[in-house]
């Protein structure tokens, strides 16, 4: 029994650990850059501006969110733009997420591909973002997303 104390408390104190809450720019200069140092659990909290990258969650359940995601502003959503430059997929959801992997409050513009992307039984919560001037707004197969009060415009095809 005593071999098995030390691997319990161990146990019990990793469960306990507080999730993190990752700032973009301030700690990392991209959202990607936040997402690969984050932990499922964890938090990527984006302050306003131009961010001219694509992402994936890469299997992590985690939020990713604007600022309106602490404040309910709504203005936080126009201000908070992941742009894909025309180059794919502008955010993806790949490697069997669940409900938990949260983008909340982004605009999501510009992928040559999909504005969003889920596959690989995924089912991320997307809510309050507006997705436009994309091929495709939001392409899902073999996932079960749920998409929550978004904006879906201007794409070539919607979902």
């Amino acid at each position: 029994m005593k071999k098995l104390l030390p691997v319990v408390l161990l146990f019990i104190f990793v469960a306990n650990l507080p999730a993190t809450i990752i700032h973009v720019p301030e700690e990392y200069s991209t959202i990607q850059g936040g997402i690969d140092a984050t932990s499922n659990g964890d938090t990527v909290l984006v302050s306003p501006g131009t961010y001219l990258e694509n992402i994936n969650y890469n299997g992590k359940n985690i939020i990713v969110g604007s600022l309106s995601l602490l404040t309910g502003n709504p203005d936080y959503t126009s201000q908070t733009i992941i742009d894909g430059n025309q180059n794919g997929s502008v955010v993806a959801f790949e490697n069997g997420e669940n409900s938990t992997a949260v983008l909340h409050g982004f605009t999501i513009q510009n992928g040559s591909d999909n504005g969003i992307t889920c596959f690989s039984n995924s089912s991320p919560t997307v809510q309050y973002n507006v997705i436009k001037n994309n091929n495709t707004g939001v392409y899902c197969y073999y996932s079960i997303p749920s998409i929550i009060n978004n904006t879906i415009i201007f794409n070539k095809t919607g979902i």
